[in-house]
């Protein structure tokens, strides 16, 4: 009977110490502001995997830099390709677990190439271009930040339309 009492108080304390903020008035996006963050796919976007750098302006509106890449080969087929973007997130609510819109800049680089049934494919290019995007954002008053977020490039020649991603850091 201790062991499950004690269970229940450990998982009471970890849940309020990840939902419950010890300041009310403060929003959680507010009292911790500087984030380091990981991004799959979205953040910064096009990228496999980005290393990204935030500050929350105030409770509704973050700002974000990251620098990601692609890096794959498959039978006769390489890409390489880095990103660097900056993105802004505009929170429609100012709680911990809030929907948000986001708009950035992209700038990707790299190469493509290929060999065998691509007969001898190489590609080397720059572009840039704005993308749009939306999703949820949860980020707890002890810095834990996770988020998933759909995004697309408007006017790209890049030929990539819209991605599902996910980006989870930690706020100081």
């Amino acid at each position: 009977m201790n062991k499950k009492l004690l269970f229940l108080i450990g998982a009471v304390f970890f849940f309020t110490t990840l939902l419950g903020s010890p300041d009310a008035s403060a929003g959680t996006r507010s009292s911790k502001r500087i984030g380091l963050g990981l991004g799959l796919i979205t953040e910064p976007f096009p990228s496999v995997l980005g290393f990204n750098l935030a500050y929350n302006v105030m409770d509704q509106l973050r700002l974000t830099a990251g620098y990601g890449s692609i890096n794959a080969s498959a039978t006769g087929f390489n890409v390489d390709v880095t990103t660097i973007g900056v993105d802004a997130k505009l929170f429609l609510l100012d709680w911990s677990f809030a929907p948000f819109v986001s708009g950035g800049f992209t700038s990707v680089s790299g190469t493509i190439s290929g060999t065998g049934t691509t007969s001898g494919i190489a590609l080397a290019n720059t572009g840039t271009a704005a993308s749009v995007g939306f999703g949820v954002d949860w980020q707890t008053w002890v810095g834990f930040n996770l988020g998933l977020e759909y995004k697309t490039i408007l006017g790209s020649s890049l030929g990539i339309t819209g991605l599902p991603g996910l980006y989870l850091g930690w706020y100081f």
